[in-house]
């Protein structure tokens, strides 16, 4: 979904960064490929970034990172992958040192500028600020950390597609439980069992500002991709 949200986006002239939490860049480019998309050509076009944020390498603040990833292309558009991941491993990460969060539980961590990110980022130090310009997460509560990650990618000005799961027996949309009343909206995947056969649908739960459809959509992960069919060939007008 995340994929051709940016692929789609960058056929149109809207640059898109990938963040991956999760999955190696490898094989999120073999997932592409599988419906057509040359995600290569794109990234060498500078119309695509991949940023792989290696979880036990990680001592630095993701939110400058994403910044200089934006602004080296100018995107438009933004994949967070995944919020869940991020919730689990918050400690691991720096925030900047004006966040009023719990300061008193924080410490100073070093930055080591010769960190890079991947390949394509060889020239982007991953750090270019003195120590105390950023705090080492030490006790912060991951609800407050969820609010700031999705605020600081708000604050790029670009349209941001943040990936998470949820537990359909928690009575929360999200695992963490907050992002949900944080974003403007929510694009809700199932996958169904019904009967025999397990059932793929969406549901616009939430887009402020928007007049969506309140209707259960059908789709389909086919050889091009997700295709949504209108909700009217199932209920009607």
């Amino acid at each position: 979904f995340g994929l051709q949200y940016l692929y789609n986006g960058a056929l149109k002239g809207e640059k898109g960064v990938y963040v991956s939490l999760d999955s190696s860049i490898e094989l999120v480019k073999i997932q592409g490929k599988q419906f057509g998309w040359d995600l290569d050509t794109l990234e060498k076009e500078g119309k695509l970034v991949f940023l792989r944020i290696h979880l036990t390498k990680m001592k630095f603040d993701l939110f400058e990172v994403i910044q200089r990833v934006k602004e080296k292309i100018n995107a438009q558009r933004v994949v967070f992958d995944s919020l869940a991941t991020f919730a689990v491993n918050v400690d691991l990460f720096t925030i900047p040192a004006g966040y009023g969060g719990n300061i008193a539980s924080s410490v100073s961590v070093s930055a080591n500028a010769s960190e890079k990110i991947g390949e394509d980022m060889q020239s982007t130090p991953i750090f270019g600020a003195s120590d105390t310009d950023r705090i080492f997460y030490a006790g912060n509560s991951e609800k407050r950390m969820i609010y700031l990650i999705i605020e600081q990618l708000a604050s790029l000005g670009t349209t941001n597609m943040i990936i998470t799961y949820g537990n359909p027996n928690s009575g929360q949309t999200t695992m963490d439980g907050v992002s949900e009343y944080a974003c403007d909206g929510i694009i809700d995947l199932r996958n169904a069992a019904i009967g025999i056969k397990r059932h793929r649908s969406l549901i616009i739960t939430k887009l402020r500002d928007t007049n969506h459809s309140q209707y259960e959509h059908n789709f389909e992960i086919s050889k091009d991709g997700i295709t949504v069919e209108p909700a009217e060939k199932v209920y009607g007008d």
